[in-house]
């Protein structure tokens, strides 16, 4: 709580001193189409996506931020578009995406995602203090799925190294505690959708934290507590 706390209050304070930039370039306005998406990537993502001393590349090191260097650019437009929609509705997007997102235009969008998706992505640091067995095993689910839930390799999807693919979101590096944070909200949307069915209910994805996820909410689901942070611990560790 205190985390997201801060981040509203950071969040207000880019707004505020927008108002003391003086050029486009350095500008932390979120109301100004004509500040570019790069820009706004460097002066006011960063941060929280970004690293201590060297601030504006995208390797946050707080897990309760995503790492965004190298990550696909469409996907990263593709997210953007869903805080500022409302659609995605995890807690930490409601609570700094969406008010951050509520005036982007499709252009700054693309900027952002550009900039973010050509920096380069640094070794996670938490690989270091991980549990090597547990890594080993997420390592054999992500390349050989747990077949007795049905759930299949990651790769098949994401790519050997975990690379993504345009829409398919590069989970490489990414902080163990995000990615087990997203498996638990697919997991969630999962049991909500069964709720739904066994109700004969239609709730249009009103509902469900991810929406646009619906691919990874059998996984998710077919995956247990432990699997999910094992898979989480190995996708860390990778480079």
């Amino acid at each position: 709580m205190k985390q997201i706390t801060k981040i509203l209050t950071l969040s207000a304070v880019a707004l505020a001193l927008s108002a003391c930039s003086t050029g486009l370039d350095r500008s932390r306005s979120l109301l100004n189409p004509d500040v570019s998406g790069h820009t706004l990537a460097q002066q006011v993502c960063s941060i929280c996506h970004g690293d201590v001393g060297s601030n504006v590349n995208g390797n946050s090191v707080n897990p309760t931020f995503p790492i965004l260097a190298g990550q696909q650019e469409v996907y990263i437009v593709a997210e953007l578009q869903e805080f500022q929609t409302h659609h995605r509705k995890d807690d930490a997007g409601q609570a700094m995406m969406w008010g951050i997102t509520r005036d982007m235009t499709p252009k700054q969008m693309k900027e952002l995602a550009e900039y973010f998706s050509h920096q380069k992505p640094l070794p996670n640091p938490g690989t270091a203090e991980a549990d090597p067995a547990m890594v080993k095993a997420g390592q054999k689910i992500f390349n050989e799925g747990f077949l007795e839930k049905a759930v299949p390799p990651c790769m098949a999807c994401h790519g050997a190294n975990a690379e993504g693919n345009g829409p398919i979101p590069r989970l490489a590096g990414q902080h163990a505690d995000y990615l087990y944070k997203q498996l638990m909200a697919f997991n969630d949307d999962a049991q909500r959708e069964e709720e739904n069915e066994k109700h004969h209910l239609n709730s249009n994805g009103d509902d469900l934290e991810r929406p646009a996820g619906v691919a990874m909410e059998g996984i998710a689901h077919g995956l247990s507590d432990m699997q999910k942070h094992e898979v989480s611990l190995y996708l860390q560790s990778l480079k």
